[in-house]
């Protein structure tokens, strides 16, 4: 077969891109970089990309352009196969494929898509159903619909604003419609009349009459080439549908064949998945809306299943160095006494929990979540008491140096009632200071180091390291908390005031046994949270003032504008000094934001909590942390512009001592999503509640703020949805670790990526 008998072949075929199987374009652009022509290389790229109306033109191009290189033109049977790649297709740059250059490759990276695997691994946000329009009698205002007709007419105008307004009006068998695009006048050449259109988007009421706001549209030949059930990414600015869809068209044909399974065969089996390409391919190039879900439910639990199995592997347990004996009712009772109140018999509970692990010859590995003001401090005082009296050592890593201090302001002087020595260990500790800390760690006269990530920095040795907290863990990587374990023998406590929804703690912590601080301390009262608009502002500075009147002390949130230390700190700035100018200039105000020195940071707290102040206005840096027992107010400012696990934590601040506590969310909000979030966090006191809204609102992506350091985003699979996925996998994975089998060899490279990826949190 010659090349020029395809080419009257994708003629004859309506220049549908069909006439060889994988596409037309790519098929010659393969061919023509294998020969060298990259002008026709050039032109076959852009006709792969094209809509049908453009390719005759081009195929025309592409004819006299063959014709002028004189290269012969007969294909041997091999050249239509897939030409030899040196490296594995899903690792090839995207700028492999016809059509993508440096510039669009660009576009592309923006998405965090750099590889043929990439972008076969970026699945559709949604599909668009076009197997049955709406009709244009039937659309409604507000709704979105897709509706298709004949063009009757179509023309031009220039609003005021400078805009280029193109309204086509069309028709169905039950009526009439325009349809409406901005800024787009080169359309108006396409939509002649009689031509069909098929366009997507929100009805709306322009001058009393009904006209579709247009998001996507097909003209002519186009419709046909576009699939029943057309697959929407999520994208970025300068990169459309259509160039999406076409990049992973091409991207497919040319890793056909080339995407193994990564599971094993009989698990595969087991849970009725579909081979890894046909799963790829159907949720690409969806027919059947059934067939997509299983394709789905196919990839999520393959997702699920590796990233439970690489945390595991990196958790593989080992036996403990023999320890001393300890009489834990004996340790408790001492321990207790020490004590100016009763511990909750949650505490109690988790403490016989930890102690109980400690006592195992495997290491103890346990995550202790707590709500704000729960006790978990004094559940971690007990752990170290019983490390230490064992002979070991004790280490705490704190995210932030005011909680490093707090937490050794608070552990200090138990532990010496209990006979033990502590040290606090941060990034400004002095030179001298710190070369007499580190040494008293590596001779073993240390019990217990609290700090922040300066205990995980070269030069820090413990002799003999038992007992490793991380507070505040999803502040950490998961590299970080093994560097600060050190050895996998050592005793691993982590624990966290940010309640976690069972299915995340599942997916972040699959490595972790689970304690749970049920119960607060007597006497507390719940906090009271009330959402009000900016009407109620004079309102709210007034009943401020008279709390701060009766000796009280209230926090005050700058709005949140954007996540940057800078413009957090101008926005606190600027809050202080209108409000003491203007709205409370008899009472004492102090500012705190995370741009200040450590040394400032510490002074202005401590300045707070011995009341030399009476309202803290702050940025989200006392978020974590800080406790204040006289504090009784808490006003979030801009409160809509955070989210519900953060709104909570802010909301801990106060409620610590006897006196009722006041939450006030000061908001503008406009949005249904945001005012729901003002709606929940108004009801109810419950941590983990509002937890599992925050993740079905936002998705474990953003439910921390920024990415859980350490572990890949979720690609398909949802925490919400996939829970029996995610309890599945951690079934099948206990066969492999017991008997030390393993997967396909794709699937053994990829759990190696991930493990990589891990220790590189």
């Amino acid at each position: 077969m010659d090349l020029f008998d395809v080419i009257a072949k994708e003629k004859a075929s309506g220049c549908h891109d069909a006439a060889v199987f994988g596409g037309f374009g790519l098929f010659l652009h393969n061919w023509a970089e294998a020969h060298g022509i990259q002008e026709l290389a050039r032109l076959a790229g852009l006709y792969a990309i094209s809509a049908s109306d453009a390719r005759p033109a081009l195929l025309a191009e592409i004819e006299a352009c063959l014709r002028q290189s004189e290269i012969r033109t007969d294909l041997p049977q091999k050249t239509a196969t897939k030409p030899a790649a040196e490296q594995p297709a899903v690792q090839l740059p995207l700028t492999a494929l016809p059509g993508i250059g440096e510039q669009r490759a660009a576009l592309f990276a923006r998405l965090g898509l750099h590889t043929l695997g990439d972008l076969l691994e970026y699945f559709p946000r949604d599909y668009r159903d076009r197997r049955q329009a709406t009709s244009i009698a039937e659309a409604q205002i507000g709704s979105l619909v897709y509706l298709r007709g004949r063009v009757i007419s179509a023309e031009t105008a220039r609003a005021r604003s400078g805009k280029t307004i193109l309204t086509c009006f069309f028709r169905d068998e039950s009526g009439s419609m325009a349809a409406i695009w901005f800024n787009q006048p080169f359309l108006l050449r396409r939509l002649q009349k009689d031509v069909e259109l098929a366009v997507y988007g929100r009805i709306e009421n322009r001058y009393n009459n009904l006209s579709l706001v247009v998001q996507d549209y097909r003209i002519g030949k186009e419709i046909a080439d576009t699939p029943p059930l057309e697959p929407l990414y999520a994208l970025t600015a300068g990169l459309g549908q259509k160039a999406v869809q076409a990049a992973v068209r091409a991207a497919f044909q040319r890793c056909r064949g080339h995407l193994p399974d990564l599971l094993p065969e009989n698990l595969r089996e087991k849970r009725l998945l579909l081979h890894r390409e046909q799963a790829i391919e159907i949720l690409h190039f969806p027919e059947d809306p059934a067939m997509v879900e299983v394709a789905r439910r196919t990839m999520a639990y393959e997702e699920l299943f590796l990233i439970q199995l690489a945390i595991r592997r990196n958790a593989i347990p080992t036996k403990k160095i023999r320890r001393q004996a300890v009489d834990d009712q004996a340790l408790l009772n001492k321990f207790t006494s020490a004590l100016p109140f009763s511990l909750t018999r949650a505490q109690l509970r988790v403490i016989h929990e930890i102690y109980a692990d400690l006592d195992q010859p495997q290491p103890m590995s346990r995550l202790v979540q707590g709500d704000v003001g729960s006790g978990k401090t004094m559940v971690a005082a007990a752990a170290i008491c019983k490390c230490c009296a064992a002979g070991r050592q004790a280490a705490l890593m704190a995210p932030t140096e005011i909680l490093a201090q707090q937490h050794f302001q608070t552990l200090a002087p138990l532990l010496l009632s209990q006979g033990l020595t502590s040290a606090l260990l941060t990034g400004h500790t002095g030179a001298a200071d710190r070369r007499l800390i580190l040494a008293q760690a590596e001779a073993g006269v240390l019990d217990c180091l609290v700090g922040t990530q300066a205990l995980i920095q070269d030069g820090v040795k413990f002799s003999q390291l038992g007992l490793a907290i991380t507070d505040e863990q999803h502040r950490f990587g998961v590299a970080q908390r093994a560097r600060l374990r050190g050895r996998p023998a050592t005793d691993l406590l982590v624990m966290t005031a940010t309640p976690i929804p069972r299915t995340l703690a599942m997916t972040l912590y699959a490595d972790l046994r689970l304690s749970i601080l049920d119960e607060l301390p007597p006497g507390r009262k719940p906090v009271k949270t009330y959402a009000v608009d900016l009407s109620y502002e004079q309102r709210v500075y007034r009943f401020i003032d008279r709390e701060t009147a009766k000796g009280r002390q209230a926090f005050i949130v700058a709005p949140l504008v954007e996540e940057t230390d800078s413009v957090a700190a101008a926005s606190a700035t600027q809050l202080y000094a209108h409000l003491q100018k203007n709205i409370f200039p008899n009472r004492r105000l102090s500012l705190l934001h995370g741009r200040m020195k450590p040394a400032e940071k510490e002074q202005v707290m401590a300045d707070f909590r011995d009341h030399k102040s009476d309202i803290l206005v702050a940025t989200t840096v006392i978020e974590v942390g800080v406790d204040i027992p006289n504090a009784t107010v808490m006003l979030i400012c801009n409160a809509e512009r955070f989210g519900l696990a953060q709104l909570h934590q802010l909301r801990g601040r106060i409620g610590r001592g006897s006196a009722q506590s006041y939450c006030i969310l000061l908001h503008q909000a406009q949005s249904e999503l945001a005012r729901e979030r003002m709606r929940i966090i108004s009801e109810t006191n419950d941590g983990f509640r509002l937890a599992e809204a925050d993740l079905q609102q936002r998705g474990p992506g953003e439910f921390f703020g920024q990415r859980q350091h350490g572990l890949p985003q979720l690609k398909i699979a949802d925490i919400f949805r996939d829970a029996p996925l995610l309890e599945l996998a951690q079934q099948d994975i206990q066969p492999l670790l017991a008997h030390g089998s393993k997967l396909p060899e794709a699937g053994e490279a990829r759990l190696s990526r991930l493990l990589d990826y891990m220790a590189c949190g």
